[in-house]
């Protein structure tokens, strides 16, 4: 194995524990790891597989990369990939000017500056694992993805507890995936997916416009629109996508609905995939609801 080191830049701050601790709850089990040494997944690029390592860097503002496969190759596309996964070309300067003056985003914002939107190593593997989320907590999905990946992923040299890649659009296009506890809709959905990236109907690359993408989501049933705004903020990168009836952050946002977020949201353009992202980091952090009764 080669191993490929680089150092990429960012422009601070950068919420380095905020990432990790989004990557971390959303780690696929034998695809992905995060330590207190970074991230840690298996990845394959033209037929070879190997592992991918991000770090903080000893230099000012700056990430350490390692990646490791059996031949040098595809750095501009590997450094490209890790740049949009840790998000590292936004300017926290300009999304701060445009949210931190909400009372709502505010006050989160001066506790975690520099707070990033998290892309895709791969944009298939992250439609399925958005797809396996619906109705569904974060932890049960994370178990839920490390069975699809145990059961479907091609095995790979055990590297520290990564011994898988994520299954590729062919091997889940006519998969039994309901043998790792997925329903029989939210299954068929995930093959119909796998389907129509395998024959090109659907793309993942970063040249395709969001709404494109997102209407091509749409199109497949059992996806909706919470998913399809949430792979276009995570794959494509889209600074403007947004989760109008997310639960969370109507909570956040005193209790409304879904109609009332929306227009709110629209003070947020054309960062409101960040105000998500701040809004989550609140949820996170809010103190839990004191109960009532016993």
């Amino acid at each position: 194995m080669v191993a490929q080191r680089v150092s990429l830049p960012y422009r601070p701050p950068y919420d380095w524990d905020a990432v990790m601790g989004f990557l971390a709850a959303r780690a696929t089990p034998g695809v992905e790891a995060v330590t207190t040494a970074g991230y840690r997944r298996t990845i394959e690029i033209d037929g070879r597989s190997g592992t991918l390592a991000v770090s903080r860097s000893s230099r000012e503002s700056a990430l350490d990369v390692a990646v490791t496969l059996p031949l040098v190759g595809a750095q501009p596309a590997m450094v490209e990939r890790v740049r949009r996964l840790f998000d590292l070309d936004a300017d926290p300067a300009v999304i701060t000017r445009c949210l931190g003056s909400d009372p709502l985003l505010g006050g989160i914002l001066e506790q975690h500056p520099g707070i990033r939107c998290p892309g895709a190593w791969n944009g298939f593997e992250m439609s399925v694992r958005a797809i396996l989320g619906q109705q569904v907590s974060v932890a049960a999905a994370t178990t839920i993805a490390g069975r699809l990946a145990s059961r479907f992923g091609t095995p790979v040299d055990d590297d520290g507890g990564l011994d898988r890649l994520f299954p590729s659009p062919a091997q889940l296009a006519g998969a039994s995936i309901e043998e790792v506890g997925v329903i029989r809709t939210r299954a068929e959905c995930i093959r119909r997916l796998a389907r129509a990236v395998g024959d090109g109907s659907i793309a993942f690359s970063v040249s395709v416009e969001p709404g494109r993408l997102i209407a091509d989501l749409l199109a497949l049933p059992g996806i909706g629109p919470w998913t399809a705004q949430y792979i276009a903020m995570r794959v494509l990168g889209d600074a403007d996508a947004f989760l109008t009836g997310d639960l969370v952050l109507r909570q956040m946002a005193g209790g409304c609905t879904a109609r009332e977020l929306e227009q709110r949201s629209e003070a947020w353009r054309p960062w409101r995939s960040y105000a998500v992202m701040v809004l989550w980091q609140g949820a996170k952090e809010r103190p839990p609801t004191p109960r009532s009764g016993k």
